[in-house]
């Protein structure tokens, strides 16, 4: 039995070392919608499905055809009932570290054809903090506090420090979501 968990347990961390690659294009589709009633129930569902991911809903502009969402931090191993992430590789970093991500949905019409552009982009980013000193255990439990001076000599350090790293995109959930929307709207 424990070789079973061992060998399960390196599958898992071997499947986790590779990191997906990131797209080279927009992640889009071109889709036919018969008549107004048509773009309304794609626009209610572009909306519902990022809901579902667990996205809060930003700007909802129908005029220009765009939805945005706020950031959203990423799903971790002991989230299970989550499901925002996709590989193997994406769940260990957001597990590992602070990982979120956020959503947009650009629909683009062209009434004279009958026909929309769908493009979704999900960007990523990471959560970076400067590192602080402390020369003493009892300092040590203060190192996640505003109470400790930086390692390069920086006077005490607040949350005004902390910073996101763009990450690039992730073309995994960017298609999950485009066919998402898709399915839902019946096209």
């Amino acid at each position: 039995m424990q070789r079973l968990l061992a060998i399960g347990a390196v599958a898992l961390a071997a499947a986790g070392c590779h990191r997906p690659l990131q797209p080279a294009e927009p992640t889009l589709e071109q889709i036919h919608l018969a008549d107004e009633v048509a773009f309304d129930h794609l626009w209610t569902s572009c909306q519902e499905v990022l809901r579902r991911h667990r996205f809060e809903l930003d700007r909802v502009d129908r005029r220009s055809g765009t939805i945005t969402t706020f950031p959203v931090t990423s799903q971790s191993f002991l989230e299970f009932w989550r499901h925002d992430v996709d590989t193997a590789f994406d769940l260990m970093e957001a597990t590992l570290r602070t990982v979120r991500r956020k959503a947009a949905v650009q629909v683009d019409r062209n009434p004279a054809e009958a026909t929309a552009r769908i493009t979704v982009t999900v960007p990523r980013q990471t959560f970076a903090t400067p590192e602080r000193q402390f020369n003493s255990s009892s300092a040590a439990l203060r190192v996640f506090g505003e109470e400790l001076p930086g390692v390069r000599g920086e006077p005490y350090l607040t949350k005004q420090d902390d910073y996101w790293i763009d990450d690039g995109r992730d073309g995994i959930m960017e298609r999950r979501l485009l066919d998402r929307i898709l399915r839902r709207a019946g096209l």
